[in-house]
């Protein structure tokens, strides 16, 4: 397996604060990049407004490659999922590429609130869909809020708050990779032989001081997961590097 992919997440499309210019700039640097696919973690609006839907779509149209979109907590204001599904289709997904290769997407939104949860119903489908894949084969999910602390962040106030049930059914289901954004803040961690993976805001002013906007670049291959940050129109920097040793375990040789 040889495979990359370009996260970019909270575009805040209809934000006072949205950089439309950046948002085509990353837009271009992705298709010339020419990953396997694109992940988009949610925050694709402001709130969750009809035009801001069309606007968010017209961009998304614009990523040469397939999209795979999941729902933020600022698309579900004001009923915003209907629209979401309007526009992007279900909130909840399972793509099985190959063999090598299954992605699962997950609304962790909730109506009017910034933090979000999985909930009882929606852990025992994620559980159950992870049992019916392979351990041979990457498992990767994307959900739009962060499941561990994010540094450099400030007072924690919005992850999820069922994070430890669901960080124990990625771990016990074999889980390679989880990607989410929600904190405009790029890092990674690795919990129990996942690797936990959070991206910046690509196109909104509202990142912490000395962060640019970015998206993150992950190279999937049979022997390490590779996350890179890359600053919009700007340099790109290793965040993390797992070797995989045995197969499902990982230690970190760069962070």
């Amino acid at each position: 397996m040889d495979l990359t992919i370009a996260q970019i997440s909270d575009i805040h499309v209809g934000q006072i604060n949205f950089l439309p210019e950046k948002l085509d700039a990353a837009i271009d640097e992705i298709n010339s990049l020419d990953p396997d696919l694109v992940i988009l973690s949610g925050d694709i609006t402001m709130m969750g407004f009809k035009d801001e839907y069309i606007e968010a779509k017209k961009y998304v149209d614009k990523i040469d490659k397939r999209v795979l979109v999941i729902p933020g907590n600022h698309d579900v204001r004001y009923m915003g999922h209907i629209y979401f599904q309007k526009y992007f289709g279900r909130r909840e997904w399972v793509h099985k590429f190959s063999d090598e290769l299954c992605i699962i997407g997950l609304d962790t939104s909730l109506p009017d609130l910034d933090e979000g949860s999985l909930g009882r119903g929606k852990q025992k489908w994620l559980r159950r869909k992870l049992n019916g894949i392979s351990n041979s084969c990457c498992k990767i999910v994307v959900m739009h809020h962060h499941l561990v602390p994010v540094p450099m962040t400030g007072r924690e106030r919005a992850v999820l708050s069922d994070a430890g049930d669901v960080l124990d059914i990625l771990t016990q289901g074999g889980v390679d990779l989880c990607l989410s954004g929600h904190r405009h803040t790029p890092y990674a961690w690795i919990v129990n032989n996942t690797a936990v993976v959070t991206a910046g805001s690509t196109s909104t002013k509202k990142v912490r001081a000395t962060i640019n906007q970015s998206y993150n670049i992950i190279r999937l291959t049979d022997e390490h997961i590779r996350v890179e940050k890359k600053d919009v129109s700007g340099d790109k920097k290793l965040m993390a590097e797992y070797n995989k040793i045995k197969g499902k375990n990982y230690v970190i040789t760069k962070s």
